[in-house]
């Protein structure tokens, strides 16, 4: 068991340690970072339960026989659920937290929530699975680097909204943004079985969906490095000499 733990949690510890040496130049400190992680951890359960309650007013009702039904299931069971809690979890994490001063803290700190909730999803479903090395290859290389990723889209914006751009279409992009995407995603995983004859495109558009939102991500993570940069860079004295350079003597 603990071998399919530990396989489990490899991914996200790998995802963990890249993004962190991605703030590199003013890392956040690792206990935060741990407490981000944990919160991920927590949003799984409170995931579950609006999944419970969106069940009881009857809005989901899990069907995987049809296309109509894949794509409910992926909104109501995964998408929606999903992306509240770990919004909900990083909100709480962030209202208060003197740290977050950066905009590319705002992705750091999604995207350990983001792990925490594929970390915990990945152990249940390896410990549920007859071939748990084979399921942890595949959401090692897909669910685990997705969760990652939406996680990341979440924190961008979340850091444009925190840091000045207080406009509706950037509040709303906060969690519409990731719930289409994760939507997107779960549509293709739970529609590959509904079209035998079509798996192969399905699979492909799989791929190609798993390989824009990396390419996405990596240029979030460049833009907020650059707007960081840009922030901590101070101005040039008046006269247009900037600050390491003296201004000439008079005369």
């Amino acid at each position: 068991m603990l071998l399919v733990i530990a396989t489990a949690l490899i991914p996200a510890l790998i995802l963990g340690w890249w993004i962190y040496r991605k703030d590199s130049a003013r890392p956040e400190p690792p206990r935060m970072l741990i407490k981000a992680f944990l919160y991920g951890v927590g949003s799984t359960f409170v995931s579950l339960l609006i999944s419970t309650l969106l069940g009881v007013m009857g809005i989901l009702v899990y069907d995987l026989d049809s296309f109509t039904g894949a794509v409910s299931t992926a909104l109501f069971a995964a998408a929606l659920p999903e992306e509240t809690a770990k919004l909900l979890m990083l909100w709480l994490l962030l209202r208060k937290n003197p740290y977050y001063d950066e905009y590319l803290d705002g992705i750091v700190y999604a995207a350990c929530v983001g792990l925490g909730f594929a970390a915990t999803e990945n152990v249940l479903y390896l410990l549920q699975s007859d071939d748990w090395v084979g399921t942890g290859i595949v959401r090692g290389l897909t669910a685990v680097p997705a969760h990652f990723a939406i996680a990341c889209a979440m924190g961008y914006f979340y850091s444009k909204f925190h840091f000045g751009d207080r406009s509706n279409v950037t509040k709303v992009c906060i969690l519409a943004v990731p719930i289409l995407i994760h939507w997107i995603y779960d549509a293709l995983a739970f529609s590959e079985g509904i079209f035998p004859a079509l798996s192969v495109v399905v699979n492909v558009l799989f791929v190609l969906l798993i390989w824009r939102v990396y390419k996405s991500t990596m240029s979030r993570i460049t833009e907020m490095q650059q707007q960081d940069a840009a922030r901590m860079t101070p101005p040039p004295f008046p006269g247009g000499n900037d600050s390491t350079t003296p201004p000439p003597l008079p005369g």
